[in-house]
């Protein structure tokens, strides 16, 4: 389903990237578009890793090395003694530790890196044993109430473990689909900590998860959930109002739960994602790194990009359109 044009995107959204990385090797959510930036440094950074590596590149090849390793090296120095992955003093401790331990799961996969490695089964390590609530999903803090949107990332993150030959105590998984079962209503529609139809996004969260724990295509609340989505397709500024989470994060996971679900599901899907993106992707300007620098990005317009700004946009960007190539097999294996 992918294109030149897709590709292209996929490189100018990754050189915006390098242009605005901080020398140290982190990127820095709150610099640009006044985004609300809720301590949002180490989840931004991981994003920021994980679309290079979506794209083929490693710390040891391809033009944007340097920014790879640098990226690596950064985050491997936010792990605390007890595994956890967070910027000392920054808040929503889910959110931070689960997408950098998902992009250091996917560095060691991919260049086999043996300090990368002992980071992110470290990371696993804290995820499973000490933040996960007790026979269930993950929150902002340790042990607390679960939420579908931080719980999503844990589940990637364990399976990228998984798949780079970490070790991953099966409690996890099996606590994320206890957590998705009592969430989600018999039609398949995923709440965000209760049943709910309201939150297409949140069905997205709750279809990839099932999918990436093994859940075959033609399970009932699959099918359901994704009837859902297929009534929210992407849209820029989406005057139908469907519920209040459209944007970047959305259509992540819309993206990669409509792709494995394959045939017309997907054709429609992306039929409708493509042109947003490439339409909307930010073009001209000064490349010089600077706040007016935004050539290759997109703008942050949904509430819950506004939490990450460019940054997350511009990364999640790359991943839902890297998902042509190579992002989503890697899980599929």
């Amino acid at each position: 389903g992918g294109s030149q044009a897709t590709e292209s995107a996929v490189e100018a959204a990754l050189r915006w990237l390098a242009r605005h990385q901080e020398a140290d090797g982190h990127w820095d959510c709150g610099k640009y578009d006044g985004s609300e930036k809720i301590n949002g440094d180490t989840g931004n950074t991981g994003l920021a890793l994980l679309a290079f590596l979506g794209a083929g590149y490693t710390e040891k090849s391809g033009i944007f090395a340097d920014n790879v390793k640098r990226a690596q090296d950064w985050l491997m120095k936010q792990q605390q003694a007890n595994g956890c992955i967070n910027a000392k003093g920054s808040g929503r401790i889910g959110y931070n530790h689960a997408i950098a331990g998902l992009a250091l799961a996917e560095a060691f996969g991919m260049g086999k890196n043996p300090e990368v490695g002992k980071v992110a089964q470290k990371a696993v390590d804290y995820s499973i044993k000490e933040h996960q609530c007790p026979y269930s999903g993950w929150r902002y803090s340790p042990k607390e109430n679960p939420d579908t949107s931080v719980t999503g990332w844990f589940v990637m993150q364990l399976k990228s473990a998984k798949i780079a030959g970490l070790t991953v105590d099966g409690t996890g998984f099996q606590g994320a689909t206890a957590w998705l079962d009592k969430v989600t209503t018999k039609e398949g529609n995923t709440g965000y900590t209760s049943p709910s139809a309201g939150s297409a996004a949140m069905t997205a969260v709750g279809m990839v998860c099932r999918q990436f724990m093994g859940t075959p295509n033609t399970d009932v609340l699959l099918q359901g959930g994704s009837k859902q989505l297929a009534a929210a397709t992407p849209v820029w500024k989406d005057p139908r109002n469907i519920g209040s989470e459209k944007g970047f994060y959305y259509w992540y996971y819309g993206t990669l739960a409509m792709f494995q679900m394959g045939g017309d599901k997907w054709t429609k899907w992306n039929e409708a994602l493509k042109p947003v993106l490439l339409t909307n992707q930010c073009k001209g300007g000064p490349m010089d790194g600077s706040v007016n620098d935004k050539d290759g990005s997109w703008d942050p317009e949904s509430w819950i990009d506004k939490h990450g700004g460019r940054v997350f946009t511009t990364a999640c960007g790359a991943l839902t359109l890297e998902v042509y190539y190579r992002y989503l097999p890697m899980y599929s294996k």
